[in-house]
């Protein structure tokens, strides 16, 4: 009786380690570009692993039910519900401008395993030791303005990510940085990739201030760049279809100390 009450013991003792360790499996979700739902357990922390890192939005409707989203810098996102909530969409935006939709709500005894959310664009996603806190960020410049280019002009889902590469701000206003008077250029938008060292791309707006065609000559950019990659190679006459393209401006700095300071008005 005596041992049969211990193999019962024993086999239910069993039982419970090995559901405690299932509920630590994580699951996988692979984007879609459809909202995915998640659950949130009531009064237990549950870790959400992103692709990329960035920052979530919250309706206030869940921010009045929820402890802070603790985000760590490659992407995971640690959440608690204080109390139940009906579900609501949430935006989580990558450093690099993209998205994620969520559909959250918080139950009582919901799951406590990790989430983790799989990209397909992103490289080394699609299990927990290729996170992004693993990833090298190892761009060349073609890259770098490759990623810059579909930013700009291309849409959301056609978007390749980098991990590593996140956007940084740029001091906007017209600038004189082609030698001539020809061009007016403008900073759009820049981003850093945390290669050692670190490199900026900035896509740069350059509009036509000539009656003449013009052939793009990075030799006659004023500042200090390490590769210039245009959009067009001609830029043509002032008030035409084509007076307007974008240069892809690679620095080892921030693009405001890469370019001089000088202003469109100010003279060539």
């Amino acid at each position: 009786m005596i041992n049969l009450l211990q193999r019962i013991l024993l086999l239910f003792a069993f039982s419970i380690s090995i559901h405690a360790q299932t509920q630590q499996i994580a699951e996988h979700v692979v984007w879609n570009k459809n909202p995915i739902k998640v659950t949130l357990p009531v009064g237990q922390e549950r870790r959400i692993d992103f692709p990329v890192p960035g920052n979530i939005e919250l309706p206030a409707s869940i921010v009045a039910a929820s402890k802070p989203v603790q985000l760590r810098e490659d992407g995971s996102a640690y959440w608690t519900a204080n109390e139940p909530f009906k579900a609501a969409r949430v935006r989580y935006i990558t450093n690099t401008g993209y998205s994620y939709f969520l559909d959250v709500e918080a139950v009582k005894d919901g799951p406590t395993h990790p989430l983790i959310i799989v990209d397909d664009r992103v490289k080394g996603n699609d299990s927990d030791a290729a996170s992004p806190a693993h990833a090298v960020a190892d761009y060349d410049f073609v890259d770098l303005a490759r990623f810059a280019s579909q930013s700009v002009y291309g849409p959301e889902r056609l978007i390749k990510l980098l991990p590593g590469v996140m956007r940084v701000s740029v001091k906007k206003g017209a600038r004189q940085l082609y030698r001539g008077g020809q061009l007016i250029m403008e900073p759009l938008a820049s981003w850093k990739s945390a290669s050692i060292p670190s490199q900026y791309v900035t896509a740069v707006r350059v509009s036509s201030n000539s009656l003449d065609d013009v052939t793009l000559d990075p030799r006659r950019l004023r500042g200090e760049w390490l590769a210039a990659v245009p959009q067009h190679t001609v830029v043509q006459a002032a008030g035409s279809d084509g007076d307007t393209t974008t240069w892809y401006l690679m620095s080892a700095m921030p693009f405001d100390e890469a370019a001089p300071s000088v202003t469109a008005e100010a003279s060539p």
